[in-house]
């Protein structure tokens, strides 16, 4: 599995929250984001949009889990609690993250064997204090599903190394022997 490292800005969205088994909530959550946006010609902008698993399944109840439908601000694009969109500052930080390329069938394995040994085996600690989000980069709704990309972040503690000289960068050394030649 392929796991790249990267630092996420905190980023300001407007939201839908669904509860539920993820597989229910993420349609529910989505079926009125979009119906918004349609409302409000929104659609062609959103380029890119968010989903955020709020909770650990093997450690909540399916009925409690809670899962957030996210899209960027858009100019005009306000709140509107009485259509259930919210306005939220997802955390940022740093994140291990995978491409996943077609259906979204395979997200929940992902993220399981990302947490459980693609992380462990680097060294990484997840961070069980932010969510795990999913990034859809083509709107999903418009298309195929053998084109879908989705970045799968899990977040992760920041490690800090401290770094060897870089030796190419140093000044030359010379021998004493060699300055007498």
């Amino acid at each position: 599995m392929r796991v790249t490292f990267r630092h996420v800005p905190p980023k300001t969205v407007l939201y839908v929250r669904a509860l539920g088994p993820y597989a229910r909530s993420t349609r529910e959550a989505w079926t009125i984001m979009g119906r918004w946006l349609d409302r409000h010609g929104a659609r062609p902008h959103m380029r890119v949009s968010m989903g955020v698993f709020l909770d650990n399944p093997a450690t909540t109840a399916a009925d409690l889990l809670r899962y957030d439908a996210c899209v960027p601000l858009v100019a005009g694009l306000e709140a509107d609690p009485v259509a259930g969109i919210g306005r939220q500052t997802l955390a940022g930080g740093a994140y291990a993250e995978h491409v996943l390329v077609g259906t979204h069938e395979a997200m929940g394995r992902i993220f399981s064997q990302m947490k459980r040994s693609a992380l462990a085996e680097r060294g990484v600690t997840v961070d069980s204090g932010r969510p795990f989000v999913a990034v859809y980069l083509p709107d999903p709704t418009v298309t195929a599903q053998a084109y879908l990309r989705t970045e799968i972040c899990v977040p992760v503690l920041p490690v800090r190394l401290v770094l060897a000289n870089d030796d190419a960068s140093a000044e030359p050394v010379t021998h004493p022997a060699a300055k007498q030649a």
